[in-house]
């Protein structure tokens, strides 16, 4: 609210009326009677109130007797009587705006009162003193934004407010926290060539001390010295709460020195102070010294102290306090719960039952402050039983449970929850119907998301709602990403809708905003995730998080092979937020994958542009992406550019510049780059060695390859694998060294690199390109004894069986071909067919010695070929 004028009659309302005493006036009347020009009259100067308030600022009995609030509704047809008496202009009378204004203030007609200060703003008009403090008033109470602008303009308008009404509006802005119009207020003083008075000073403490701004509340005392101001008592104890409160326990000592009179709530904070910075010392003199002061000392005075024991731990000096507390009487339940405190946290349980004893002594009930330090002692010390034994003790004294005690006892099923101990807190929550907090409600739900249990979830939720608990954004949110994990997106919906009010990304918090992409993301709405992205604009601007949500989103589309939406996203928002090195790395090897270089080039120039440093990560895929599409020249270059950056490049990096060069039979280069790599103390590798096999083979120098293979792994100390032996193998037979090739396959065994499927396929090749049957008839033999046969590619056998059989092998082609089938081995009816008709009948291999099922293969082939023969 905002404060309001207290009106004794409708008659003050109107100067110059003639209504007698206790008459109402008709709505004609009203509307005429409003008119005022008369208003101005009793203005006495300017920044004063009107006669009239200052006589309804002096309640007597008759005037209390004829207070009456008048109906909105009349407001509203006065409204409208005022403005029809200006004929057909729909400019109001000069002057209705100022009676508007004291009349909306008067009767707290909020609409009527912003319709004014929208009048005033939109034509300028010129308002009596009473007026325009009505309206500073509302801004101050209502923290309108526009509360700075609407007081210049009544300013330039010849508004000339007097530091009362300057202090009554500072302080207005207190309860509001309207920070902004009372530090502009104090400007105006001073721009005037006023002086900031002590009563301005006071009321700008209040102000910050209001919205916790304490170092500005310290700085209000060097400003207070530089002009003058002599401080009182008040102020001094203003300043030195702030000064305590912002950790400033310097100034708050000077300051207490300087108050040369020092009250109770100056020691207080002094004493609170020492207890911030573990001086117990400190505050037992500051005790002592107000001990002998001639201020009354109460039990607040002492608690402050003995609470400073218990902030430092101190059992010794709090017992010795504590004991003279007693003795002076100056002790109450607050005593008592601090120093309960101090013994649970020394382990001194035996003692608790003494101060139990001792508290119903002085008939001091325990309240629930007392039980729930005890429960929280408890569920410490994992005794479960022992703190629903306290509950049930607080219910049996009649002490009843809060929020507070709820949560401590939601800490025992923090990291083990059970549904049976949750649901016993709820019903504890019911039956001493528990009004839940902000804490509690998390902590709950929490825990039901903990037991992965939606039902029980939805149920929780649903009792909070019916008792009229609106969970906090931060519990939406725990409740969206909790339904999202679940899969149930539909609820996830609904709680969405719920919090946004139908205003969709705008209504929500940005918590709630990325835990719902987290949902519809975990329960595969890739649509739903971009939606909300989008529908939250301008917003994402101040979300945090902003670029981690999106780089789950870029994720999730790539996932779902959509490249597209992600760079349609990323072009819609990319102006809003700064994209992360991880969404930029993610995007450009998502486009390097799919073979558009130009758009991964174009995300590395965004990156630039946002001053995103790429890395090495970036840098490698954009090289390699270049090196494979055989832009070599653009790799080089962006590796050049790495390099002046500081970025020293991987194995990885390298390998793809040398699988790059060797693409191109660029030898020179390539020897370079290894040279290069070597430099960069970045060892070869197996992968290196068969780029150099794969390079020196279509150079068609198979020494210098053999000599790689030699030398680089004698020197950097790793064995040579399958792949490099295969590589090797690949570049003698392209050169028609299969002799050779042969030399490496019976070196693989030896060497520790046993031959791969990949490794027979390619000598299997080698072999039919040169027609050696002997060779070929034995690598099958061996790739059938070591288990390999089933893996190699059916075109590489169907040549090879067929190789064996038209040269004149088929006894040995038809056993082949029986082993080959009984392994699994992907054999073509063609190749089939022709090791069985050769074993059969083209050889003279009598059919005795074909099985059963092999002579009935040969029949159905045999069939097959004739009447292929016929047919062609």
């Amino acid at each position: 609210g905002f404060t309001l004028f207290r009106i004794t009659t409708i008659r003050e309302l109107i100067p110059g009326s003639q209504a007698r005493r206790g008459t109402p006036l008709s709505k004609a009347e009203l509307a005429l009677k409003v008119a005022p020009p008369a208003e101005a009259a009793s203005v006495r100067r300017p920044g004063s109130l009107s006669e009239a308030d200052e006589q309804s600022s002096r309640p007597t009995k008759e005037g209390a007797l004829r207070q009456r609030s008048i109906p909105s509704s009349t407001l509203q047809r006065t409204r409208s009587t005022t403005s029809e008496s200006g004929g057909s202009s729909t400019k109001h009378a000069p002057g209705s705006v100022g009676a508007n204004v004291v009349l909306a203030g008067r009767t707290g007609d909020l609409e009527l009162l912003q319709q004014a200060c929208q009048q005033v703003v939109s034509e300028g008009s010129a308002l009596p003193a009473n007026a325009c403090e009505v309206l500073l008033r509302h801004c101050a109470s209502s923290a309108d934004s526009n509360g700075p602008e609407m007081f210049d303009q009544l300013i330039r308008a010849g508004f000339e407010p007097s530091e009362g009404i300057l202090t009554a509006v500072v302080s207005l802005c207190a309860e509001a926290r309207h920070v902004r119009l009372a530090e502009h207020t104090i400007s105006y003083v001073r721009r005037t060539g006023g002086r900031v008075t002590l009563a301005l000073y006071s009321a700008l403490m209040k102000v910050y001390g209001h919205a916790r701004l304490w170092h500005k509340t310290c700085d209000l005392f060097e400003s207070m010295k530089l002009e003058g101001v002599m401080i009182d008592t008040v102020a001094y104890g203003s300043l030195i709460k702030a000064a305590v409160e912002s950790g400033r326990n310097d100034l708050a000592r000077q300051l207490f020195k300087e108050s040369g009179n020092p009250d109770l709530l100056n020691y207080m904070s002094m004493i609170r102070a020492a207890g911030r910075e573990h001086d117990v010392p400190k505050a037992m003199r500051l005790l002592e010294e107000l001990e002998r002061s001639p201020l009354p000392v109460d039990a607040t005075a002492y608690n402050c102290a003995l609470e400073a024991c218990a902030a430092c731990n101190d059992r010794t000096s709090a017992e010795v306090l504590f004991k003279r507390m007693s003795e002076n009487d100056n002790i109450d339940v607050v005593s008592y719960n601090t120093y309960l405190k101090v013994l649970l946290y020394a382990g001194a349980r035996e003692e608790v039952a003494r101060i139990f004893r001792e508290m119903r002594g002085r008939d001091l009930a325990p309240n629930v402050v007392t039980y729930n330090s005890l429960v929280r002692d408890a569920i410490a010390r994992q005794d479960t039983a022992r703190a629903w034994s306290l509950v049930g003790t607080m219910e049996q004294a009649g002490v009843m449970p809060d929020a507070f005690t709820c949560s401590i006892l939601m800490k025992s099923v923090k990291h083990s929850p059970c549904p049976d101990d949750v649901d016993r807190i709820i019903d504890l929550i019911q039956r001493t119907k528990v009004i839940p907090d902000e804490v509690l409600v998390n902590c709950l739900l929490d825990a039901c998301v903990r037991l992965r249990d939606t039902q029980r979830l939805t149920k929780v939720l649903q009792q909070f709602r019916a008792r009229g608990v609106v969970p906090s954004p931060h519990a939406y949110a725990t409740l969206i990403r909790a339904y999202g994990h679940a899969r149930r997106v539909d609820r996830a919906w609904e709680l969405w809708h719920e919090l946004t009010g139908g205003e969709g990304s705008a209504g929500g918090s940005e918590e709630a905003f990325a835990a719902m992409v987290e949902a519809c993301l975990a329960g595969g709405d890739l649509q739903g995730a971009v939606g909300i992205f989008r529908e939250a604009g301008e917003r994402l601007q101040s979300f945090a998080r902003a670029p981690s949500v999106f780089s789950a989103i870029v994720k999730a589309c790539l996932l779902s092979k959509q490249q597209q939406l992600a760079i349609e996203l990323y072009s819609e928002t990319k102006d809003l937020f700064v994209c992360g090195r991880v969404s930029f790395n993610t995007m450009i090897d998502a486009f390097v994958r799919s073979g558009d270089t130009a758009k991964a080039t174009e995300l590395f120039r965004d990156m630039a542009l946002k001053n995103v440093t790429p890395d090495l990560i970036t840098y490698s895929t954009l090289i390699k992406g270049h090196c494979s599409r055989g832009d070599l020249e653009q790799g080089l270059q962006l590796l050049g550019l790495m390099q002046r950056r500081g970025i020293a490049p991987d194995a990885v990096l390298f390998n793809s510049i040398l699988d790059g060069c060797a693409h191109k039979q660029m030898r020179t280069l390539t020897e370079q780059v290894l040279r290069d790599m070597e430099a960069a103390e970045i060892a070869p590798s197996n992968f290196t060695l068969s780029i150099l096999a794969k390079l020196y083979g279509r150079c068609g120098d198979l020494d210098a390859a053999f000599h790689a293979v030699e030398y680089y792994p004698e020197r950097y100390g790793f064995s040579v694998n399958a792949q490099v032996f295969t590589s090797l193998m690949s570049a003698c037979i392209a050169n028609g060294a299969l002799p050779r090739a042969v030399e490496v396959f019976e070196r693989m065994a030896p060497a520790g690199a046993p031959p791969d499927a990949k490794t027979f396929q390619t000598l299997l090749s080698g072999g039919v390109r040169a027609s050696d049957v002997q060779l070929v008839a034995r690598l099958l033999q061996d790739a059938l004894s070591v288990g390999l046969a089933s893996r190699l590619e059916s075109e590489v056998l169907d040549a090879a069986l067929l190789l064996v059989a038209r040269r004149g092998q088929a006894a040995q082609a038809a056993d082949l071909a029986s082993e080959l089938r009984a392994s699994g081995a992907a054999l073509s009816q063609r190749a089939l067919r022709a090791a069985l008709e050769s074993a059969a009948g083209d050889c003279g291999t009598p059919m005795s010695r074909l099985g059963s099922e092999d002579r009935a293969v040969c029949v159905i082939a045999s069939a097959d070929f004739s009447a292929h023969a016929a047919v062609t």
